[in-house]
């Protein structure tokens, strides 16, 4: 009979091991979901700010290009006209890409052969300044449209990181000073589950008023963290979401040591 209640305990121990570790699953997954729709949420609204102001931009990059070839193309040059028209209306299709989305790096790529190509057909030595201006609005162009991640080069995530390119103030400011507060990495997580009003953060962490205020104003300086509107409630921001998974992927490095 010993025996018997021996290995029911057994069992029964098994059995609440195995439920406890099935409800562990359940819960990280559901994380994982408030997280994916947060995201979501957060990628939605960067959406719908891109396609508001991407005519202005449009308009701007192909204003700022004719401005930029009219001033400093060569000005004592026969085929400075004709030079003018084409350089504009490269770099006019070249800007009429940021409103269109996604951009491949083939098309990228086809453009900056078009540029090559036309280089081919310099007359002068003059037309290396010209060509120059130009590849240099295009660049300009490429470096807003990665800025707006709207193009990534296909090889980026696979190049390596140069530790000697990071900026210790910068990166201390920026990064480390935000999230090197328990109440403030408690926010910064409860967030990127779901958004949060000033009440809710209030009740999370035990601030209150001011003390909160200074806190959520740190991550809000410093791009971590938005708020709706004025009164309204508060959301993680892509900085902020992957500055976490920055310290989980640190976090499991460390464990596995």
């Amino acid at each position: 009979m010993e025996i018997s209640n021996e290995n029911s305990e057994i069992y029964y121990r098994e059995e609440l091991h195995s439920i406890k570790e099935e409800v562990t699953s359940l819960r990280n997954e559901f994380s994982r979901f408030l997280q994916r729709a947060n995201q979501q949420h957060i990628e939605g609204m960067i959406e719908e700010m891109r396609k508001s102001f991407m005519k202005p931009m449009v308009d701007y990059l192909c204003e700022d290009a004719s401005d930029r070839m009219n001033t400093c193309m060569t000005a004592d040059c026969g085929m400075r006209d004709f030079c003018e028209k084409a350089f504009r209306e490269f770099l006019q299709e070249t800007a009429g890409l940021v409103g269109r989305g996604r951009i491949e790096t083939e098309t990228i790529k086809l453009y900056q052969d078009k540029l090559a190509e036309l280089k081919k057909e310099a007359k002068t030595s003059n037309c290396s300044r010209c060509f120059s201006e130009a590849t240099n609005v295009f660049e300009k162009q490429v470096k807003l449209m990665r800025s707006l991640q709207i193009y990534e080069e296909e090889d980026e995530e696979d190049k390596k990181i140069d530790i000697s390119e990071l900026e210790p103030e910068k990166l201390v400011t920026e990064v480390c000073e935000p999230i090197a507060n328990r109440q403030r990495l408690i926010m910064l997580k409860a967030l990127s589950g779901e958004s949060k009003t000033f009440s809710e953060l209030s009740k999370l962490t035990g601030l209150r008023g001011g003390n909160l205020l200074f806190h959520l104003q740190k991550l809000l300086e410093t791009g971590m963290v938005l708020q709706r509107n004025e009164r309204g409630d508060y959301i993680i921001t892509r900085k902020g979401y992957s500055t976490l998974q920055g310290l989980s992927r640190i976090y499991s490095e460390i464990e596995k040591e």
